[in-house]
């Protein structure tokens, strides 16, 4: 135990001198209000191996981090003592220059490659800790070597925290964040995307209004390959809209004659978060909640189907490859979760006959999966929304709660 302390205050000594913020580290280490404890509790794993074979462990993980943070709202270092791993009880300390914080301080990555432990028989090499500050996970993996090379054991920790949300409003505290992306205003650029589908062999497609509104030109965007649109008709009221392209579709999608049933079964189709996830096609179900949109909206109705910025003028349809409904974006309200919305087939017929838009009648059999999988494939289309600087700068001032699914770079 003695040595255990003594080893503890020569690392603490060794941090305060040598340290290239050693300045700050008295002044830091005495004030409570920048010294953050992080609880993670969770599993370590570890692979045992040496003279005797090897074997593979599963363990509860509890551990206090002590996080330390500089006046400028910088990580200092990060103060480790696992209590519950008894080859590895003792103290870590991450220097500064082994520390880099990323995604506008929202996750912290920690490297150390070599530390000796309490005892001295032991050496941790290659150490990584990744705490992810907005969702409260802590991941890391790490590997302990004896000195004298008789056994090893790697091991990974998955861990759930508690105690984030006070270091990331110190982090994010009195940050001047401009909330106009730093763009000139006749410069034309991909500002947002959305959801189409097609649903004629001469390449007319269906979307949202609020998915094109606004845009200089709108793509199609398919297998890596853009085509340019024509918008022929809009509803504002509504929020639809037709388009045309040049690139010709193997399959469409047919119009449904009947609206959705309350608790019929539903699948939705798009392009959730636009590429952020990444550029496949994304198909989510649920059912029918409500035969109803927000504020008695009967042009409307409301899903249980997962829905996110991005999905918006993607089709819903049921199992027999019907459109029921165009999807529109959720509720973006704190605390508000299953709100989400699609405007049924009756309201998109009326809005295409107008139009002299003529759909495919609609399938009298059930599909299999696969075959809706294939028909979503097909007929589901990402566009691309492209701005001036000007009106992208327009809209997010004017509603920070727009519609349009911006990309990250433009809003923060």
């Amino acid at each position: 135990m003695k040595n255990n302390w003594i080893t503890k205050i020569l690392s603490l000594i060794v941090l305060i001198i040598f340290c290239p913020y050693s300045a700050n580290a008295a002044k830091i280490m005495n004030n409570s209000d920048n010294v953050f404890t992080i609880s993670c509790e969770g599993k370590i794993n570890s692979v045992n191996s040496g003279s005797w074979g090897t074997e593979t462990t599963s363990d509860r993980f509890s551990e206090d981090l002590k996080i330390i943070a500089l006046d400028n709202k910088k990580i200092f270092s990060v103060e480790i003592e696992d209590s519950t791993d008894y080859y590895a009880r003792d103290m870590i300390y991450f220097f500064g220059a082994n520390l880099k914080t990323v995604s506008n301080g929202k996750t912290l990555i920690m490297k150390s490659k070599e530390v000796v432990s309490d005892d001295g028989d032991l050496i941790r090499k290659n150490t990584k800790m990744r705490l992810s500050i907005t969702n409260g996970t802590y991941n890391g993996e790490f590997d302990i070597i004896w000195k004298d090379g008789s056994a090893k054991r790697f091991k990974t920790i998955d861990a759930v925290c508690s105690g984030t949300d006070r270091l990331l409003a110190y982090i994010n505290e009195e940050k001047e964040i401009d909330p106009l992306p730093k763009i000139k205003d006749e410069e034309i650029v991909p500002a947002s995307s959305g959801t189409g589908f097609f649903v004629s062999k001469k390449s007319h497609i269906i979307t949202n209004f609020h998915v094109i509104d606004s845009c200089s030109k709108v793509k199609a965007v398919t297998k890596g390959n853009e085509y340019d649109t024509e918008i022929l008709a809009v509803d504002k009221v509504n929020d639809l809209a037709i388009l045309k392209t040049n690139f010709v579709p193997k399959k469409v999608f047919s119009i449904s004659d009947e609206d959705g049933q309350l608790l019929e079964e539903v699948i939705v189709a798009g392009y959730p978060l636009g590429k952020k996830i990444s550029a496949s096609i994304k198909a989510t179900s649920g059912t029918v909640t409500a035969l109803a949109g927000l504020g008695d909206n009967y042009a409307e109705f409301q899903t249980d189907a997962a829905l996110n910025s991005g999905n918006s003028g993607g089709p819903i349809i049921n199992e027999y490859g019907n459109v029921i409904g165009v999807a529109v974006s959720k509720i973006q309200q704190e605390g508000v979760e299953s709100f989400n919305f699609g405007i049924k087939s009756s309201v998109l017929k009326i809005f295409a006959n107008a139009n002299g838009l003529k759909f495919f009648p609609p399938n009298n059999r059930e599909m299999k999966k696969k075959d809706l999988g294939s028909l979503i494939t097909e007929a589901t289309i990402y566009l691309d929304c492209w701005m001036t600087g000007k009106e992208i700068k327009r809209l997010i001032s004017q509603n920070q709660k727009s519609q349009k699914a911006f990309y990250s770079k433009f809003i923060n």
